[in-house]
């Protein structure tokens, strides 16, 4: 069990640090980098949420998956399904030309795309890190 813990630790940190980068760049007027970081923020909090609860999670990347997942745990994250695939769709758009016809991410993935992105993730980081201290009040 304390390998999960430190797993929820470790995927955690990185998910608060890819919400800073995300934040960075939005005020940089990086679009397309801030819709990726918003999914590996969302996708990483989610994964250490499903380690808080003693579930190994490394077969996905997908925070509709991710998010299905941990619903079983706590279902203050159902209000986040409408939005999980949008950001699951920036996983590749936001970064490969191919995946946008006729254009590339960076001039088509524009500041409300962006903000809407970090803000969604935001929440659902957020409520892992709340989560944190109702299931490790004394371990952080």
């Amino acid at each position: 069990m304390e390998t999960l813990d430190k797993e929820f630790d470790r995927w955690l940190r990185q998910a608060e640090y890819d919400q800073r980068a995300g934040d960075w760049n939005l005020e940089g007027g990086f679009h397309s980098v801030v819709c990726f970081l918003a999914q590996q923020a969302a996708a990483k909090a989610l994964r250490a949420f499903l380690f808080l609860n003693k579930e190994d999670a490394h077969e996905t990347r997908s925070v509709v998956e991710l998010l299905e997942r941990a619903i079983t745990y706590d279902e203050a994250l159902k209000p986040f399904v409408g939005g999980a695939g949008r950001l699951d769709l920036y996983y590749k758009t936001s970064r490969f030309p191919d995946a946008i016809p006729g254009g590339i991410p960076a001039e088509v993935i524009n500041e409300r795309d962006a903000r809407e992105a970090i803000l969604f993730s935001a929440d659902i980081v957020a409520i892992v890190i709340e989560a944190r201290k109702m299931h490790l009040p004394d371990s952080f």
